[in-house]
């Protein structure tokens, strides 16, 4: 189910995130834990990507189990910022073929060896993208949004021109994060 849907229907909606394992080793314990969140029935449970995309495909596999095993509808998260171009084609055709619905579209973090990517600048080039790639209708995105502005913009009317930027490309919804 797209989460479009979801919060349509204007009643309090219970989500949970999860990180999907760095390594193989800590694979069994992650899904027995998401496992155990997704008995909870949350309305979708989001999958993060990793600092430079480095878990994308434990993002995609975690994802696709919670779907599949759990029924739960999930929002995977894809960032851009150290991505090219093929790397979030690739990606977003891997989340189509597993029947994954739901992108959380994000830049991501600025790497420490501070090189991104030639491709992405913002969130707003990858949201782009996707709609062109994948068409209008194949996935509901999400992107982030900052209640107190984001630290990189000087004035908070600079922040919100770049979020209907965003709904301007096509995203389908904000989201917050509450805590770090």
């Amino acid at each position: 189910m797209k989460i479009s849907e979801i919060l349509k229907k204007n009643e309090v909606t219970l989500s949970f995130e999860v990180f999907p394992p760095k390594t193989d080793a800590l694979s069994h314990s992650v899904e027995r834990a998401a496992g155990e969140i997704a008995a909870l029935s949350p309305h979708f449970m989001s999958v993060t990507y990793g600092a430079g995309g480095n878990t994308a495909v434990n993002t995609a596999e975690l994802a696709d189990r919670l779907q599949k095993q759990h029924g739960v509808t999930v929002l995977a998260h894809l960032t851009c910022v150290a991505a090219s171009r093929a790397d979030v084609q690739h990606m977003v055709e891997d989340y189509r073929i597993r029947g994954i619905e739901n992108i959380m579209a994000l830049r991501g973090d600025i790497p420490k060896d501070g090189i991104i990517s030639e491709d992405y600048a913002h969130a707003v080039d990858l949201i782009r993208d996707i709609r062109k790639t994948a068409g209008e209708d194949a996935f509901c995105i999400g992107g982030a949004c900052y209640p107190e502005g984001h630290v990189e913009c000087e004035r908070q009317s600079e922040d919100i021109l770049h979020l209907k930027e965003k709904v301007d490309a096509g995203c389908d919804f904000l989201t917050t994060q509450m805590f770090f």
